[in-house]
């Protein structure tokens, strides 16, 4: 049997079109033949998208229209399963590409996170670049599609190699939607295939999940191809299917964690807490020493970090000790007299006994409050929007999270007030500050 493993970038947003595209076709054993190729999207590419991948607007400007390159790719794929890491954006890139030319594209199905996750257990992440990292395939051009490719090229084989033939059969999908008696074919057909938030609602009007896709369509349909117990039952109970278009990941993240703790969704087991109940802080303590307390917030006027549980605040505050060489006594995780264990262990320096200076150790102590504090954002994150006229805004002052809105193409992103009219007021929590620090570590300003 052969194989095309594929990647495929595009421009994002709703008419998402070809970028660049990489095709390696083997039969497990050698690479039969490879194709690669810029395309000329048509349109403009966004400016993030390009931060991302590399590929801008003067590389694609003397690039094939997909058109031209639509019978090599044909060609490429002909007889042998798509694959690919997430295979239903590839393929259904690719798959909307056709049909803009009148064609009904159709390949077997093969999913590299699928496979991974059957065959190699137990990763804390199935991405791309984590599960590489993990096996140690080098990803030489990460998002570009010949980097990418091959690296899914390299990590079929590895999976290959893992187990027989008839296993990758077996999971080789291209298996009909399974839909409820209140959910068909069509419902699920119009739903749009751009990044937003969906809404699972039950006979008695009840919203019983939420979710966020970067395709919205291909996602709930996988919903209703899982042969998981909780997804199937998620399924027979659900009537309707709602959803918002967001524009961007962010907002869409961001927006599906306020939802779920505003509905409280039966099927949804992540992101439920409301709010933290503990906090770190700090204080100078009469021998002028600052210390590091774990606390209920309530008795917390401005804490450096929030926590759900106790026990989780403490362990945070273990680790942050150990960094910086703090003493245990003076950070109320030990009581008594004399020197802390960690000064025994050579951890803490002796501020404990009298071997450290008082001026040295609040130096260490302020260092690891400075590392705590968030990131001063003062500006607002501007992402895409969510038709060609918009631009999508998340409003974050001091690290502190205040909401997110929607401003035409042409507005004075320079006009204060009239980014905070835009806003949608939102709370702030540990949720949606993890999601905006991880968006801004891998999207820096």
């Amino acid at each position: 049997m052969l194989y095309s493993i594929i990647d495929v970038e595009t421009t994002g947003g709703s008419k998402n079109k070809i970028t660049d595209i990489s095709i390696y076709t083997t039969d497990c054993k050698t690479i039969i033949k490879e194709f690669h190729s810029l395309v000329n999207p048509g349109i403009s590419i966004p400016y993030f998208i390009t931060r991302l991948t590399g590929i801008s607007n003067e590389m694609v400007e003397v690039a094939p229209y997909f058109h031209e390159l639509a019978k090599q790719i044909l060609d490429a794929t002909r007889d042998a399963v798509f694959v690919a890491h997430n295979v239903n954006f590839d393929f259904n890139v690719i798959k909307n590409e056709f049909k803009e030319l009148g064609y009904s594209f159709s390949r077997k199905k093969l999913c590299t996170v699928k496979l991974s996750r059957k065959i190699i257990p137990g990763h804390k992440s199935y991405s791309l670049g984590k599960i590489c990292a993990d096996l140690e395939i080098p990803i030489h051009g990460r998002h570009r599609a010949k980097g990418d490719a091959f690296a899914t090229l390299q990590l079929f084989n590895l999976l290959y190699a893992k187990t027989d033939h008839s296993f990758f059969q077996d999971l080789t999908t291209t298996k009909q939607i399974t839909v409820s008696n209140n959910i068909n074919e069509q419902d699920l057909a119009s739903l749009p295939n751009t990044v937003g938030v969906y809404y699972f609602w039950n006979r008695s009007n009840q919203i019983i999940y939420i979710g966020k896709s970067v395709t919205i369509k291909d996602r709930v349909i996988s919903h209703f191809r899982s042969t998981v117990k909780k997804e199937i039952k998620l399924c027979q109970e659900t009537v309707k299917i709602t959803y918002e278009i967001t524009g961007s990941d962010l907002i869409a993240q961001l927006k599906e964690s306020a939802e779920i703790k505003n509905y409280y969704p039966l099927y949804n087991y992540r992101q439920k807490r409301i709010g933290e109940t503990y906090g770190l802080t700090y204080f100078t303590n009469d021998k002028n020493i600052i210390e590091l307390k774990v606390d209920y917030l309530k008795n917390i006027a401005n804490p450096l970090i929030t926590f759900s549980k106790g026990d989780k605040a403490r362990q945070f505050l273990r680790g942050c000790i150990e960094k910086h060489n703090l003493c245990l006594k003076y950070s109320s995780l030990e009581k008594g007299n004399g020197s802390c264990f960690y000064f025994q262990i050579k951890k803490c320096k002796g501020v404990c006994c009298g071997k450290q200076s008082i001026k040295e150790y609040n130096k260490s102590v302020l260092k690891a409050i400075l590392n705590l504090q968030p990131k001063k954002i003062k500006e607002a994150i501007y992402t895409e929007g969510r038709n060609e006229n918009e631009v999508g805004v998340v409003q974050v002052e001091n690290g502190v999270y205040k909401g997110y809105g929607f401003l035409n193409k042409d507005a004075d992103l320079a006009n204060q007030k009239l980014i905070n009219d835009s806003i949608v007021k939102q709370k702030d929590n540990r949720d949606v500050r993890r999601i905006i620090s991880s968006y801004m570590k891998n999207n820096p300003i």
